[in-house]
């Protein structure tokens, strides 16, 4: 369901896309430990919650996920239901669980035109209220409140009790899921700090008091390709904003990198976008990313270790401060 989901975002035939993701990524694995126990040692874990981009889903960005979940985070990756995501389920009773037949949410194209706008934002504030709820489910784990895991017996969900720092949450998210963080973080003053990944802006561009509202601390994070003029502009009201109280925005653009680097499709099939651009090699994209998210979060909110940030001076000359506009 989730390939079907796939193909018909990027409206193409589903073993056409079969077939390249067999043919250019193979068997690929994750280097994780499924299931794992919950760290019950040392501090209590500092907790993210990510939105996901238009057409993705929960697990489409493990390489950023599961970096930070490495370095001491609880990561929690939001699949939203607004049709927005390539696909999603639930299970409508008890009964549809016991019988694993879920009620499948299906990608929804959306065209250009009078209705875009406003199909946009129904979805950014249902996406905002969803990861709300995300905040209010983990108050009741960390509290010790029984919760029913429906996707995983095997993971017990009260291992989480006492082990969440619910004072310094972070909201991250990229592209659709940037605009969600930012919606987010104006509506919702538990999160504390803003990290926002190639914001995709459209579904906002009514809201003229947001980059006022948003007084948490943000690191933007863009690609050079994204930014087109509307979306640079957009952008630049939140990176710009000499509100009293906003707290500091730091932004940083990666050179030789498309709006896909900061997702898993570069390591499993290449890149797709901007064909003939020079581009950096996706590993190499991934590790500045991810470190100048852990140096952010670092300074923050703090981690239980040193971290090693001399592959940023190694690639300094990959990384800009500041938004790029992308001039085809």
């Amino acid at each position: 369901m989730y390939l079907e989901g796939f193909s018909r975002v990027l409206q193409i035939w589903k073993f056409v896309l079969k077939f390249v993701i067999w043919l250019l990524a193979g068997n690929c694995h994750i280097p994780v430990v499924w299931n794992a126990d919950v760290q019950q040692e040392g501090r209590r874990l500092p907790v993210i919650v990510f939105s996901h981009g238009l057409g993705t889903s929960r697990f489409f960005y493990s390489t950023v996920c599961t970096e930070l979940a490495s370095h001491g985070f609880v990561v929690a990756a939001v699949e939203h239901r607004d049709n927005s995501a390539s696909a999603s389920y639930y299970y409508k009773s008890k009964d549809t669980r016991a019988s694993a037949t879920p009620f499948w949410i299906k990608f929804k194209v959306i065209g250009q035109g009078p209705g875009h706008y406003p199909a946009r934002k129904k979805q950014v504030e249902k996406r905002v209220q969803e990861c709300r709820r995300v905040i209010d489910l983990l108050e009741k784990l960390n509290g010790g409140i029984s919760v029913d895991n429906v996707l995983g017996k095997d993971f017990e969900l009260g291992q989480f009790k006492d082990r969440l720092n619910l004072t310094n949450l972070t909201m991250m998210g990229h592209s659709f899921g940037g605009a969600t963080a930012l919606l987010t973080l104006g509506r919702d003053y538990r999160f504390k700090f803003g990290v926002i990944l190639d914001p995709w802006m459209f579904s906002l561009k009514e809201e003229l008091n947001l980059p006022s509202t948003v007084k948490q601390p943000l690191l933007f994070i863009n690609t050079e390709t994204f930014h087109i003029a509307p979306n640079f502009y957009a952008v630049k009201k939140y990176t710009d904003t000499t509100s009293n109280g906003c707290g500091k925005r730091t932004v940083f653009t990666i050179r030789g990198t498309t709006h896909e680097n900061q997702t898993d499709t570069p390591h499993l099939v290449g890149y797709w976008l901007n064909w003939k651009m020079k581009k950096l090699p996706p590993i190499i994209a991934s590790r500045i990313n991810n470190l100048l998210i852990l140096d952010f979060l670092q300074k923050h909110i703090g981690l239980d270790h040193e971290l090693d940030t001399s592959f940023l001076v190694t690639h300094a000359q990959n990384v800009v401060e500041g938004t790029l506009e992308w001039k085809q």
